[in-house]
């Protein structure tokens, strides 16, 4: 089982990487660290009489880099240096190294900055997004993993939807008994007249209607954060995973059209934004 760390060689994109070593360690994953080399680009500026010898002294060198990277972090990995083709961008690039890897995950900072980038996702980002077809971990900004004992706690978002229920063959792999324990969490809005324990009651069944499709023997428990209509379902889950000390999240996309940032709904947006841990995403698709 492969995990598929991916930089560009900068320090914030290599944020994600002990957060994705974390995960790895804890499902016995092997990880790899990748990075995109576009011949014709990253070769531009190297001497040499043909391109093929100043690409691979950039691969050479790029792979000596990465060795560092995995050293100075203390993580056992391999380096890849991934060649993009003629015809492929880097989204495509990263997505034919998974394939070939046969990976679970594939890690990767956002990198997002502004409005015009998607408000959280850079462009790459946003194109594997779009091409996933297996989990994709994310992470805002560069916080430090948080040591802890016992299994890797994933906290894995419901809103009680058809596409909510995605995330669940896409991430079975990782989903190891012993390794891994899952909260469940479904934010509940309170409706008119409606006391707390009113609303949890009336959430609850369709939370542990999730649990069959979570593998045997993988610890679970359900978490229901109770709001008033109108306050943020993001802010929400983003406090329960501080609650609950959540090594990550995980969620559905939910989002179909450019208008909602092409594949990443507003809630998945703003949970990916504001969490202090990394947030695995799935692209949604119909499950029975």
């Amino acid at each position: 089982m492969n995990i598929l760390v991916t930089t560009d060689g900068s320090e914030r994109s290599a944020c994600i990487l002990p957060h994705a070593a974390a995960l790895a360690r804890a499902v016995g994953a092997r990880l790899v660290l990748g990075r995109v080399l576009d011949p014709r680009s990253d070769a531009a500026g190297v001497t040499a009489e043909r391109l093929a010898a100043a690409v691979a002294e950039v691969r050479t060198r790029w792979d000596a880099e990465l060795r560092t990277l995995l050293e100075v972090h203390d993580i056992d990995g391999e380096p890849r240096v991934i060649e993009r083709r003629w015809g492929e961008d880097v989204p495509a690039a990263i997505h034919r190294a998974a394939d070939e890897l046969g990976a679970v995950l594939i890690a990767m900072a956002s990198r997002g900055t502004g409005a015009i980038r998607h408000a959280v996702f850079g462009s790459v980002t946003m194109g594997v997004l779009g091409r996933a077809d297996l989990p994709v971990m994310t992470l805002s900004g560069c916080p430090p993993v948080t040591p802890h004992e016992g299994p890797y706690h994933l906290l894995i978002t419901s809103d009680g939807s058809p596409d909510a229920r995605s995330v669940f063959p896409a991430l079975a792999p990782l989903l190891v008994p012993g390794r891994v324990r899952v909260t469940l969490v479904e934010v509940v809005v309170m409706r008119a007249l409606e006391t707390e324990p009113e609303a949890k009651a009336r959430a609850l069944p369709g939370l542990e209607a999730l649990r069959p499709r979570i593998p045997a023997g993988v610890e679970v428990a359900y978490h229901l954060p109770v709001v008033p209509p109108g306050a943020g379902i993001d802010t929400a889950i983003i406090e329960a995973a501080k609650e609950l000390g959540a090594d990550a999240i995980a969620s559905a996309t939910h989002g179909h059209s450019a208008r909602r940032h092409l594949i990443a709904g507003s809630t998945a947006l703003g949970v990916a934004r504001l969490a202090p841990v990394p947030v695995i995403l799935v692209k949604s698709a119909p499950v029975d």
